[in-house]
């Protein structure tokens, strides 16, 4: 699998952008975070969200997996979240200025998209991303991600995108 060394990259990244931050210094230039979004949408979302134990897991379990491990379910459906966002994105720009879409457009621009992202998408997947439900690109692809592994959106959003327990209130 192909997507578990950069997604190993991408934890090792994630891990020494958040160090850096814990020792105060400057952020890096902005393309660092451009390039490591692009690459993998949502990304920015753990970096300032997922407890650095997570990232640190995540990096170890990927790295045994590239070197022989069998892969965990988390990382084939982490590796398709990024390639359905890619997707979602790619259309978003395309979609802006097409006020009424067209069947066969629709068509086209799924193949682009897939071509693009790698990972097929369908004509719905377009149709719904150009009217995303509250106006949220994550929506269509967690609800994208729920049919293609038969879980609920929720347990996946966990899966993915943990956070850290909240502290206990002081009232």
């Amino acid at each position: 699998m192909h997507d578990v060394a950069r997604l190993a990259a991408k934890y090792a990244q994630l891990g020494e952008l958040r160090r850096a931050r814990a020792r105060g210094e400057p952020p890096p230039e902005r393309q660092v975070f451009r390039t490591l979004a692009a690459e993998f949408p949502g990304a920015l979302h753990e970096l300032d969200h997922l407890p650095l134990e997570v990232i640190d897991q995540r990096r170890a379990a990927l790295e045994a997996t590239a070197a022989g491990a069998p892969p965990s379910l988390w990382m084939t459906q982490m590796a398709s979240y990024h390639a359905l966002m890619r997707a979602a994105l790619y259309l978003k720009i395309r979609l802006a200025r097409v006020p009424l879409l067209a069947d066969a457009e629709a068509l086209q621009l799924a193949a682009r998209a897939s071509a693009h992202a790698g990972v097929t998408v369908d004509a719905s997947f377009v149709r719904q991303v150009k009217h995303p439900p509250e106006g949220r690109l994550n929506r269509v692809v967690m609800a994208q991600l729920a049919a293609r592994f038969d879980l609920p959106a929720a347990t996946l959003r966990q899966t993915l995108f943990p956070r850290a327990p909240r502290p206990p209130s002081s009232e």
